[in-house]
């Protein structure tokens, strides 16, 4: 295995950045849309086996005072070597800001735990389902 990262987009498959994405069960998204919330990032980090797309992860942030890290992911099969710590070191070490956030489903938060994350009470979210694929929701009429 010859691993190395990229905080680099070009060169960056978008259909494997979907494939990375949907295997990881974190679909639903369009595969435009993906490319282009990494296209605009702060900071992007990408792992890669050879020229094979295995992990990447993103941050948006004011460069100042606030970040937030979003969609780490690493295949299944390479999960548990590292790569997700590296990813998230990288990125870590690129957010030179006093708050950094990120959303964790409950059987990640033990790993972003050992990363130095902790819950934070006053965090709250709105959402809007219809912007997350860009495909418009059907409504009954």
């Amino acid at each position: 295995m010859q691993m190395t990262f990229s905080h680099q987009i070009s060169g960056v498959d978008p259909d494997a950045l979907l494939q990375l994405f949907t295997r990881n069960q974190m679909g639903g998204r369009s595969r435009d849309k993906l490319y282009r919330a990494f296209e605009n990032s702060y900071l992007v980090c990408f792992a890669f086996d050879g020229d094979y797309l295995v992990g990447a992860g993103r941050a948006i942030s004011d460069g100042e005072y606030h970040a937030g890290i979003y969609d780490v992911a690493v295949l299944p099969e390479y999960q548990g070597q590292g790569i997700g710590r590296e990813i998230m070191s990288r990125l870590l070490n690129g957010l030179k800001v006093w708050r950094i956030v990120l959303v964790a489903d409950g059987d990640n938060q033990d790993f972003y735990r050992k990363l130095g994350f902790e819950n934070f009470e006053n965090v709250m979210a709105k959402f809007n389902p219809q912007f997350l694929t860009g495909i418009p929701l059907q409504t009954d009429a």
